[in-house]
């Protein structure tokens, strides 16, 4: 865990990820913001279910990504593509989080 090699985060973090993220899942990123915060570290996660990698990039199409050195299901294999509401909700969450 981050919180057991002692990382904390010295300013605000603001974590977006999409739970059907099967690149770069979103339970590590849960586990890294619950450790941060049990430590007093101002880790904000937002998790949008049904999500996929690059979930904001525009207009991207959904599609299988191979050959992946890392995936979460260790099989290489990994889904990208836009999520219309979460980017939404992204592109007007990170101005707010930034302008705090």
């Amino acid at each position: 865990m981050p919180a057991e090699r002692g990382w904390h985060a010295a300013i605000p973090v603001l974590i977006l990820v999409g739970g059907a993220d099967d690149w770069t899942g979103a339970e590590p990123c849960r586990g890294l913001a619950e450790a941060a915060r049990a430590e007093g570290s101002p880790v904000e996660l937002v998790v949008y279910p049904g999500a996929y990698h690059d979930f904001d990039a525009p207009n991207l199409p959904v599609r299988e990504r191979r050959g992946l050195a890392y995936t979460v299901n260790q099989d290489g294999v990994a889904h990208v593509g836009t999520d219309p509401a979460a980017r939404e909700d992204a592109l007007r969450r990170v101005p707010a989080f930034l302008g705090r």
